[in-house]
């Protein structure tokens, strides 16, 4: 059974961790996938440390959507623009 959560109601989080053989760049559409149907975008980190706590586990701490979570929960969505560049912030 897929394990859901508040923050991964449609379980795509958990849909990436359970398949074999995902590339980074499919993890990562399913990232952005998730992330774009947040009803509140700006509480994404809360919502990837939370899914953190839910489904890391030693088994899958080298899977590519762990890296994913793990950067959002670290706030690197907010230090890049919509292009994915940094943004500036020694200004």
């Amino acid at each position: 059974m897929k394990q859901t959560s508040l923050w991964d109601t449609r379980g795509l989080i958990a849909d990436a961790l359970s398949m074999e053989g995902l590339s980074v760049e499919e993890n990562r559409a399913i990232f952005f996938d998730w992330a774009f149907g947040l009803a509140e975008p700006e509480r994404a980190a809360e919502a990837s440390r939370a899914l953190l706590d839910l489904h890391r586990t030693a088994q899958n701490a080298d899977h590519a959507m762990i890296a994913l979570l793990e950067d959002a929960a670290n706030g690197a969505a907010a230090e890049r623009g919509r292009t994915g560049r940094r943004r500036k912030t020694d200004q």
